[in-house]
């Protein structure tokens, strides 16, 4: 055997790995088991997980190749450390002990995504599966999905917001496969995705999505050098039909009106509104400098704050911004973590988009540009400080810096 070969039981390992890693990613992303009920009896994310983990641990035994981590895999790590260390200081220790074991599956998703994802066409092809997913989810919501004040809504894990929030996630991924590199079939599969997904973040009638979405479309039409060869004018007009378009569709949208009169909505000027709210979670941040209030227990804080100023406790009111809900829960290091990691991404998306001889890279890099300011924008309007959608731009960022630097080199 040549000593360059690889032994074939590494090979078979390092495929099965690929494979898992794959379906337990989909599901983590995905979740079909939201509309799919017989899914959930199953299980999948924690059996898919663990059957994950365990290939990769034999993976590991049999000489798997170690890679250097790149510098926003190990802040990662260096926020993931933060989070265990905020327990012991933890409001609600049980309650917080409880989900930073559920967050094990993202910490989890992030590693072997940096490990597995080596290539351009893996990428590719991981982003095309997830595009699927997330439409198919989307189908749903607007199939069985209920009108609750104007506002789509679908079960119990997502409210509106939080779907505007998971659609805008990956909507700017479906413009990667529109190129005639791909065929009719995925360019026609992937402009029905970005389409569907536009349509839902509109019907959530969500003003951050809104926002955010905005700020998306806004990207496109001012970024120079793009991956479409379309002139100002034609961007424009492009927007302009697309505005135009939705006075014929069947919207409420009362409530965008609303984004520009918000000295007037009970969200912002009330004692239970958000800017009261995020007042409350930044003094938390500064009285617990070190270790917050503990990991994910934002509503517990707010809680007893209202009860030791004499105010009734609210039900439930969580940070509604994830800077504010990571400072309060974690304190000043893991809320300068978390900004450095959201600041880095930015800025490797577009180091990577301004390519360097590799056009799939530079694509890649403008779409996950434009969608990570979409993510973080509505995140400032939502507690989703430890989404998996964040977590996977975080590692998105790490892999395409590693293949560019690759490419640097190697030019």
């Amino acid at each position: 055997m040549s000593k360059l070969s690889v032994p074939a039981n590494q090979k078979d390992s390092s495929a099965l790995l690929l494979t898992s890693f794959s379906a337990w990613s989909f599901v983590l992303l995905c979740r079909p088991q939201d509309y799919l009920p017989f899914l959930d009896q199953l299980r999948p994310g924690l059996v898919l997980g663990v059957v994950t983990l365990c290939v990769w641990i034999l993976s590991a035994k049999n000489g798997g190749k170690k890679l250097p981590l790149e510098n926003q895999v190990k802040l990662y790590g260096y926020l993931l450390l933060v989070l265990v260390l905020s327990i012991p200081f933890s409001y609600y220790r049980s309650a917080s002990l409880q989900e930073l074991f559920r967050y094990g599956s993202v910490a989890l998703f992030v590693f072997l995504f940096y490990r597995l994802m080596n290539d351009v066409e893996k990428i590719r092809k991981l982003l095309f599966v997830y595009c699927i997913g997330i439409a198919a989810y989307g189908l749903s919501i607007l199939t069985k999905g209920s009108l609750v004040e104007g506002r789509i809504s679908f079960g119990t894990m997502f409210d509106p917001n939080d779907i505007a929030f998971y659609m805008l996630g990956f909507i700017t991924f479906n413009l990667f496969f529109l190129s005639r590199d791909n065929s009719r079939l995925v360019r026609l599969i992937s402009l029905a995705c970005f389409l569907l997904s536009l349509l839902i973040i509109i019907k959530t009638g969500s003003r951050g999505g809104f926002i955010a979405l905005m700020a998306v479309l806004a990207f496109f039409l001012f970024k120079r050098g793009t991956i479409f060869k379309i002139s100002f004018l034609h961007k424009f007009l492009l927007v302009l039909l697309a505005v135009i378009s939705l006075q014929f569709i069947d919207l409420d949208l009362g409530r965008f009106r609303t984004i520009v009169d918000y000295k007037d909505d009970y969200n912002v000027t009330s004692e239970e509104g958000r800017i009261a709210i995020w007042k409350r979670g930044m003094k938390m941040m500064v009285t617990h400098p070190l270790t917050g209030i503990g990991f994910n227990i934002f509503p517990e804080g707010m809680g007893r704050d209202r009860e030791a100023r004499g105010l009734g406790s609210a039900k439930w009111q969580t940070a509604h911004n994830s800077l504010v809900q990571i400072g309060a829960e974690t304190g000043i290091i893991g809320f300068i973590l978390f900004l450095v990691l959201s600041l880095n991404a930015y800025r490797i998306f577009a180091e990577t988009a301004r390519g360097g001889g590799d056009a799939w890279l530079a694509k890649l890099g403008v779409l996950a540009q434009a969608g990570f300011v979409g993510n973080f924008i509505a995140a400032m309007f939502l507690s989703q400080a430890y989404s998996v959608i964040w977590a996977f731009y975080i590692v998105l960022s790490a892999a395409l810096n590693r293949l560019r630097i690759e490419r640097i080199e190697t030019a």
